[in-house]
């Protein structure tokens, strides 16, 4: 696999060009943005962008995500009215075919969440709890090795145990009971 990382804004515009117009908006942006990243590296191991995350009363976010989108209105990448955002562009760079397959189907998924879903499921993540000392300490960088913790990453990956890992049973050793 690819040393590939995204920029922020292009990992901005990435997300933006995926989410339906009607549905892009801060929120949905913060929070689409941290579970793909966060399942990206569940799943890979790997960074997918230099983006980092802060722990804050809203949940997970992009770091500095207001002067980030700033800049980036201003540089005629994105156009924000009030909470919405709609990308002016496309990701100016090549995303490998690697990356897209484990994240295009991470957008996908949690595209699908409403807002209210979104927030629930971020605020209960276990690196955005142990970053805010469950919501004590806000504004912490969540570190992105926490990653590992979220095991509702693992709902689409089956495990492959070989037939001769398999515990050995013998028919005569089980005990029968009955429902009733």
């Amino acid at each position: 696999m690819s040393n590939f990382k995204f920029t922020a804004s292009d990992y901005i515009l990435y997300i933006l060009n995926k989410l339906r117009p009607e549905t892009s908006s801060k929120i949905r942006l913060n929070k689409v943005a941290f579970l793909v990243e966060f399942g990206y590296k569940f799943k890979t191991g790997k960074e997918l962008s230099l983006v980092q995350y802060a722990g804050i009363n809203l949940g997970p976010v992009i770091d500095d995500y207001t002067e980030i989108l700033q800049k980036m209105e201003k540089a005629k990448k994105i156009k924000m009215d009030g909470h919405v955002i709609r990308p002016l562009q496309n990701v100016n760079v090549e995303v490998p075919k690697e990356v897209s397959a484990v994240v295009d189907p991470l957008i996908n998924k949690y595209s699908l969440f409403t807002n209210n879903e979104l927030i629930a499921l971020t605020h209960d993540t276990d690196s955005y709890k142990i970053t805010t000392t469950n919501e004590k300490h806000m504004g912490r960088i969540i570190d992105k090795e926490l990653a590992a913790l979220e095991s509702f990453f693992v709902d689409d990956i089956v495990p492959e145990i070989p037939e001769s890992d398999l515990p050995k049973l013998d028919e005569k050793d089980l005990e029968k009971y009955e429902l009733g």
